[in-house]
């Protein structure tokens, strides 16, 4: 009887583990649309705001950076200083930040840099002045040497009116722009996305230009669209003068042009962001629009290269740079020319379409 009694015990605190380990694995389910993905970060090229970029590819949220009223000095230990002052006196900074509507949110993910074991007092002054209520808050940090430390644990607490607070995710500030992989994965263990751009099409997709601003594709409606990925050391290089001319002799008709410096074949795109947008404009004067360098190739690839990459006649990886899509004013993908493929022709067929 003992034993018996014994096991029936065992098996149901198995029943009740495994019952606790399976709620522990289900995902959230949330639209793309309705993530935010706000972040501190104290340098414009930081660490914080690398990670913040790397969930805005994987889940397709509106990215927000927090910007105190008050900025911080420029020299960091002076920075330090300041923000030391402020969490031993438990003082969260005004912001200069828009408010922000909430109720257009299910999941808030919140980043920071580690300073002195918490959370930094601008992200802090964000939580502590958010609508939480109702909401998902997945907390992300950056840190030097420290790990976590108490960051999760003080978001929580300024997260208290949330529904939940998801396990967060901690990476050293060195290591975190060889983290993409791991950043999804993470992402991908907590959330299961619904995404809008199978039903909305080419429409469906929201990009990032090369100085952080938010672009949605939903915006060319209407509008003939060319596509390219591009790179700044390549023998095809040049013809950033035939698609800047392009965009001059067209764009009041009607053609958008949507640049995607991708750094994949030959590493022909190396350099920052503002770094590539200043080649491309003093070297060749290009106006049109240029985004985030970016992949267009295998796991890491931006989800409207996979959309483009599925379309009939224009199947199959990309496989150099300064390949082209070409999109009609009802959004269809109407061709895709190789990087060798006649430039006459291209003009051509975006004449046609306007």
């Amino acid at each position: 009887m003992l034993f018996r009694a014994m096991l029936v015990f065992a098996l149901s605190a198995f029943t009740v583990v495994s019952a606790s380990a399976a709620d522990a694995m289900k995902k959230v389910p949330v639209k793309s649309d309705r993530i935010l993905v706000a972040y501190y970060s104290w340098s414009e090229s930081g660490n914080t705001k690398y990670f913040a970029e790397q969930i805005q590819k994987a889940t397709g949220g509106k990215r927000v950076e927090i910007k105190p009223k008050n900025a911080y000095p420029k020299d960091y230990s002076a920075c330090l200083a300041q923000a030391q002052k402020e969490i031993q006196g438990g003082i969260h900074p005004e912001l200069a930040n828009e408010p922000v509507d909430f109720k257009q949110y299910d999941v808030i993910f919140i980043g920071s840099p580690n300073w002195f074991g918490t959370i930094a007092p601008p992200a802090a002054s964000f939580l502590a002045s958010a609508d939480l209520t109702g909401k998902t808050v997945i907390p992300f940090f950056t840190y030097g040497s420290g790990g976590m430390q108490n960051c999760e644990r003080d978001a929580k607490k300024l997260a208290e009116k949330a529904a939940a607070v998801l396990p967060a995710k901690a990476i050293r500030g060195a290591s975190v722009r060889e983290a993409d992989k791991e950043i999804a994965d993470w992402i991908g263990s907590s959330l299961d996305i619904s995404k809008e751009e199978a039903d909305a099409g080419f429409y469906g997709f929201t990009l990032t230009s090369w100085d952080g601003k938010e672009v949605k594709t939903a915006d060319f409606k209407g509008k003939v669209v060319l596509v390219v990925n591009t790179a700044t050391r390549c023998g095809f290089t040049p013809q950033y003068t035939r698609i800047e001319k392009l965009y001059k002799d067209y764009h009041d008709k009607g053609l958008e042009i949507i640049d995607i410096p991708c750094n994949q074949f030959g590493s022909q795109a190396p350099g920052s962001d503002e770094e590539i947008h200043t080649f491309c404009t003093s070297s060749y004067s290009t106006t049109f629009p240029q985004m985030t360098k970016s992949d267009v190739n295998g796991d890491k690839q931006i989800p409207l290269y996979k959309f483009l990459k599925a379309q009939k006649g224009t199947e199959g990886d990309i496989r150099w740079n300064f390949t082209k899509f070409v999109i009609d004013r009802k959004g269809d993908v109407v061709k895709r020319f190789e990087p060798a493929g006649s430039m006459d022709e291209l003009e051509s067929l975006i004449k046609s379409l306007l």
